[in-house]
């Protein structure tokens, strides 16, 4: 079984703690967390969990079409909330759709 931690990704520094990788510099924006802030209060359970008839509160907000390929951060209308599982479960598939996307517009 491949846990979290166990990711490629992964930094381990000379200190023995785990550190990761800095997000795109969007997620760092005041505009974007406001955006998310408003979000969650409007949106406050999972919408993955809430499509399995499981109530959940949400921890993050997700761009439902991964943000690489919508190319429009900010568009409200391609967010929705997430749990923690949730949202590491989609991340994990968005990696593909992000990669054959990359892939086809580099040979563009």
């Amino acid at each position: 079984m491949k846990l979290r931690w166990d990711s490629p990704d992964r930094v381990d520094s000379h200190d023995g703690r785990y550190h990761r990788d800095r997000s795109a510099d969007p997620y760092h924006t005041s505009r974007w967390t406001r955006i998310s802030k408003t979000w969650r209060m409007s949106h406050p359970l999972c919408a993955e969990c809430r499509r399995k008839g499981i109530i959940k509160p949400a921890d993050v907000v997700d761009h439902i079409i991964p943000w690489p390929v919508c190319q429009d951060f900010y568009d409200t209308s391609n967010l929705q909330s997430l749990c923690e599982d949730c949202n590491h479960e989609k991340g994990q598939r968005d990696k593909s759709i992000i990669a054959a996307w990359r892939r086809k517009h580099n040979e563009q």
